[in-house]
Formats: structure tokens, sequence, C-alpha cells
């Protein structure tokens, strides 16, 4: 029985749309971390990584004149996204770490900006191969760090566009008596 669930897909078709249903259903903790889209006017201006440990789980986050824990941002007058490295060895692996008691652990998103952060991968690493349930979304690129995730054992990645998503998700959660009655 795979351990871990993951949703990867185009971007901006539901995929953490999907997590964020089912979490209120969820029996016990959760844990773990989410990348918040910073808007300003209407515009994504940066990416931020919130630690489910000490903020609710959101998609989007209005800009209010200064971005916390940014994992990538656009410099000014480029069109690059650049990567802070530090807030995924810092925060990041603050936010697994805290996840040792929860029952279920959240990862939404891993993709190719943290190719370089690596005490980052090494916690998600550790997580994936630990005995508790993973639910996440995975970027749709490849990379050596998400090709090493994806052929972690105990892995079940879905299309978001298969039809079926929604009831195999639920279905891992119930397997594993996550979803209260």
């Amino acid at each position: 029985m795979a351990n871990n669930f993951f949703l990867t897909g185009p971007p901006r078709r539901g995929k953490s749309s999907l997590i964020i249903n089912f979490i209120p259903k969820i029996k016990g903790s959760v844990g773990g971390f989410v990348v918040q889209r910073m808007l300003l006017s209407g515009k994504t201006i940066a990416f931020r990584l919130a630690d489910l440990g000490e903020e609710p789980y959101r998609l989007t986050q209005p800009f209010q004149g200064r971005i916390p824990d940014p994992v990538i941002y656009k410099k000014e007058n480029s069109s690059r996204w650049t990567p802070v490295l530090s807030t995924f060895n810092q925060k990041g692996v603050r936010a697994l770490k805290r996840t040792a008691n929860c029952s279920l652990v959240i990862m939404d998103e891993l993709g190719i900006f943290e190719e370089e952060a690596l005490p980052f991968q090494q916690a998600v690493l550790e997580r994936l191969n630990s005995p508790q349930p993973v639910l996440g979304v995975i970027k749709d690129k490849a990379s050596p760090f998400l090709d090493r995730v994806r052929a972690t054992p105990g892995m079940e990645i879905h299309r978001i566009e298969e039809k079926e998503t929604p009831s195999l998700l639920e279905g891992f959660l119930r397997e594993r008596r996550l979803l209260a009655r």
C-alpha cells in the first residue's frame, strides 16, 4: 500500500484546491507546508512558504507591503523567478520536522526551485520514507530532486485531469482512517 499520494498536472488546474477540500474532513492533526501565491492587484509577485503548524491552509495571500518567508520572487524588471534557498532550508525544514506526531503531512508543492536546497530535500525524503501518510503536489517537470521524489518507494502520483482522482484521494485517506465519518 502506497503511503504517499501526490497530485501532478498543469498549473492552475485545481490540485491544491482538491487537497484543501479534504483538510476539514481529516481526523487528527495535519502539518507540513503550502506554497502560497502572493498577489498584488491580481498579479502574482512572489510565492511564500506557510507552515501549516502555524498558519491556516490558504493558496493565496494578498501583498501587504512585504513578503514574509518568500521561496521565489521576481526581481524588478525581470521575468525570471529567483529562489530563496534559506526559506526552504530553514522554515521548510522546520515545518517538516514538526510533523513528527501529525496524522497527515502536507507538501504543497514540490518543484524545481528546491534543486539546490539540500537540507530541505533531505527533510522531504525523510518524511516520504517515514510511516506517516503524505499528501502533496509535485510539479510536472523533470529535475534530479523531483525524479528522486517520484522514485521514492510508496509513491502514488495522479494527474489532476483523471476523473477518478478525487475518489482515489478519498480512498487513500479512508484506507488510513484519516477521514472523519
